[in-house]
């Protein structure tokens, strides 16, 4: 039998398939579509978006180029003591200052002295006739020195210092007699070498015992005459000193002076007061001083003004021992010197006229001060007790004289309150309100500028 549906049946099922496969083929390409749509649609808002950040309009270009509201600037009203000041520099040196020129021992000494180290022999008379060599030094600047205390070495003899009055103008030897040896005689007493054995005044065996003892001490052998040639010692009126300066090395001949030496506590300061403010400053008034270089603080007083003067302010020097030759001076000339520099010579700044202002230091300076160019300040006011006080640009004054400041209220709100200005300091200025209550402690003013 011939199955003719057979092919029939196959034929529809293939048919169906086709169909299947074509709505399939839509649809895919219908969500291509979609999707393309819909990215077409993102690119075109973030593009949107984009152009509406980078493109303003004419009004919000005007107003992103405008200038910025003005700003005020204020500063808080402040309730405190004022002191009006003024400020000058100032230097420190000694009041008295003592040059101690070295000198050769004289002609008798030197034959007889044999003051050489102890177990060496004495090197007096090998230099030259009237110059001297430094052996050895035993003090810098800036050590302080005592009653009995050795300087240097010269020539092989100890050079030291003794407490006393007189200077040493001539060798003292047993049998002399003077106030000299009154004055020897205390010194070694008060470091316990004599005994008081003699009278007062008289050079005798006592004496001469105890300057063989302090020779011994020193580690020296006793000058062979039993006495202290001129050459050895330096007597200075006030011990302990400072040394302020030593011009010369071992193996040089001594500076002229060799040995600058201040008083301890004798340093002095002279303020230099621009003549402007003369009128402010009076004696009296309290001095604070300030070294920028130690660190140092010091207070003072007032006790005189001088007149306008270039000069600046030296002390006293007194010369100890003798005075030098003119070819010392120049054989000398190359030594070195270690210190400052001699403060006891006057010489000209060079600059503007300035009153000078002698200050009393409330306790004695310290000597690290010496030689510098201090700070001087003097409080030439102050308030009685707290006031009101804004910064000095806070105040405007007119062309009538009188001043006011400017107070910043609520919501912005400024208020012009007339004052009348008083001391200042530190940048503020003290304000008294001319009708009271008007300003207060807290309030903001405002500050030009």
């Amino acid at each position: 039998m011939t199955q003719l549906g057979s092919p029939a049946t196959e034929s529809g099922r293939d048919g169906g398939g086709h169909g299947q496969a074509v709505r399939g083929s839509r649809l895919a390409r219908r969500r291509r579509v979609l999707l393309g749509v819909g990215i077409a649609a993102a690119l075109l808002a973030i593009g949107g978006l984009i152009g509406a950040t980078f493109v303003k309009s004419p009004q919000q270009l005007a107003a992103d180029s405008a200038a910025p509201p003005p700003t005020v600037t204020t500063a808080t009203v402040v309730s405190q003591v004022l002191t009006s000041s003024v400020q000058m520099r100032g230097v420190v040196y000694p009041s008295t200052q003592y040059d101690v020129y070295a000198s050769a021992p004289s002609s008798s000494s030197s034959s007889s002295a044999g003051g050489s180290a102890a177990g060496g022999s004495s090197s007096t008379g090998s230099s030259a006739a009237g110059a001297v060599y430094i052996s050895k030094l035993k003090v810098a600047a800036g050590d302080t020195i005592s009653n009995g205390e050795q300087l240097a070495e010269l020539d092989g003899e100890p050079l030291f210092a003794l407490t006393g009055t007189v200077p040493a103008w001539r060798d003292l030897t047993p049998g002399e007699s003077g106030p000299d040896v009154t004055e020897l005689q205390k010194a070694l007493a008060s470091l316990g070498y004599y005994d008081n054995g003699d009278t007062a005044g008289y050079f005798g065996s006592a004496t001469e015992y105890a300057v063989y003892l302090y020779y011994q001490h020193l580690g020296y052998t006793a000058p062979s005459s039993g006495g202290v040639p001129a050459a050895d010692v330096v007597f200075l009126p006030s011990l302990p000193a400072t040394v302020v300066a030593v011009n010369g090395t071992t193996g040089e001949q001594p500076g002229q002076p060799f040995l600058e030496l201040a008083p301890r506590g004798s340093l002095a300061l002279t303020g230099e007061l621009p003549p402007a403010y003369a009128g402010q400053v009076k004696p009296g008034l309290k001095v604070t001083i300030y070294d920028e270089v130690t660190g140092l603080h010091a207070t003072g007083t007032v006790t005189n003004l001088g007149a306008a003067t270039t000069t600046v302010p030296t002390g006293t020097a007194v010369d100890i021992g003798s005075s030098p030759s003119s070819a010392s001076s120049s054989a000398s000339s190359s030594s070195s010197s270690t210190g400052s520099s001699s403060s006891s010579s006057s010489s000209s700044s060079g600059q503007t006229p300035f009153v000078p202002l002698t200050v009393r230091p409330s306790h004695a300076l310290s000597s690290a001060l010496n030689g510098e160019n201090v700070l001087v300040t003097v409080q030439t006011g102050q308030t009685e007790g707290p006031v009101l006080t804004v910064p000095v640009a806070a105040i405007v004054t007119t062309a009538s004289g009188t001043s006011y400041v400017t107070v910043l209220g609520a919501h912005g709100k400024q208020t012009e309150v007339p004052v009348t200005p008083g001391i200042s300091e530190n940048g503020y200025v003290q304000v008294t309100p001319v009708k009271s209550g008007a300003l207060a402690a807290g309030d903001r003013v405002v500050v030009s500028g």
